[in-house]
Order: structure tokens, then C-alpha cells, then sequence
């Protein structure tokens, strides 16, 4: 089971935001990025390349959840 911690929040505007989360286990640790519209939805990121390609529309993500409670999930499981 893993362990997360938000290092760093980035407000594009009041509503959408970037966290910046580290996820550790015993053995490792790795950096994700969550892009949060407005609470409706949230798309994780493995790296920078494609949170920007996302934001030029040229790729979508297929890590994407619905509400906040799923993305603590997610992060709380994944193999790291």
C-alpha cells in the first residue's frame, strides 16, 4: 500500500488546479501531476510532456477518475 503527499498546488484559476503528488512505498517513490477542472473531473499524469500535450489538445490521458475519493484510490494502489 502506498502513501501520498501533495508537494505543491498550482491555482490556473480558482476553480482548476495542479497538484503535484508523491507517491512513495517502502521501496519507491514516483511524482505525479492531477489536473482538477472545477471538481468534476481529474486527470492524472505521469509526467510534464503530457500534462502539456494535453493542454495543446494533442493527447488525453488515460488515467482520469470523477471525483476526488477515486483518485486517493488510484494512488493509494498503484504499483509503483
Amino acid at each position: 500500500m502506498n502513501s501520498f503527499k501533495i508537494i505543491n498546488t498550482d491555482y490556473l484559476r480558482s476553480s482548476r488546479t495542479i497538484e503535484t503528488v508523491l507517491v512513495s512505498n517502502a521501496t519507491t517513490e514516483k511524482v505525479f501531476w492531477i489536473y482538477n477542472y472545477e471538481g468534476w473531473f481529474f486527470r492524472v499524469f505521469e509526467n510534464l510532456l503530457d500534462m502539456m500535450k494535453f493542454f495543446d489538445n494533442t493527447f488525453e490521458p488515460k488515467i482520469s477518475f470523477e471525483n476526488e475519493m477515486e483518485v486517493d484510490r488510484y494512488l493509494v494502489t498503484i504499483q509503483l
